[in-house]
């Protein structure tokens, strides 16, 4: 219990300040189980579109990058998958209280994909693995 003002005003700092820690805690968590979702869920057959759900913080990237590893007919899912969750989580690791996570990718046929073009997926794959990242529950245990 805060014996003044002044205590009671750092102690609701400090309450503030792990709010916005878990917050952000939070978004990292979120963030992580969409790329993930979208990394096991996203058609695969060079491994060009998921290895393209790229991660970034403060600004969206349009970037492409070539695939992770390069198959056919879907050889390299597992390996590109694990890769293009590794490089969300090295991206995530520095994230900070109000920065805002992106998930992108600049794919041009990706629309596509997610309209159900190919048979791997159902259409609107993407929105599915918001709704799951959605799901996440949030977890804020407040120290005394």
């Amino acid at each position: 219990m805060a014996k003044t003002l002044l205590d009671l005003a750092a102690k609701m700092k400090r309450l503030a300040t792990a709010v916005d820690q878990a917050a952000s805690n939070h978004a990292v968590k979120v963030a992580l189980t969409i790329v993930g979702d979208l990394a096991y869920h996203t058609p695969v057959d060079t491994s060009k579109a998921l290895s393209n759900w790229i991660v970034s913080i403060g600004t969206p990237t349009f970037k492409r990058i070539d695939p992770y590893f390069f198959g056919e007919s879907g050889s390299s899912r597992n390996a590109s998958a694990q890769q293009t969750i590794a490089a969300a989580k090295a991206m995530l690791a520095n994230k900070k209280p109000g920065q805002v996570i992106y998930i992108t990718n600049s794919q041009p046929y990706i629309r596509r994909l997610n309209e159900g073009y190919s048979r791997q997926a159902p259409a609107g794959f993407v929105e599915r693995s918001v709704l799951i990242g959605r799901r996440v529950k949030f977890e804020f245990k407040a120290k005394a």
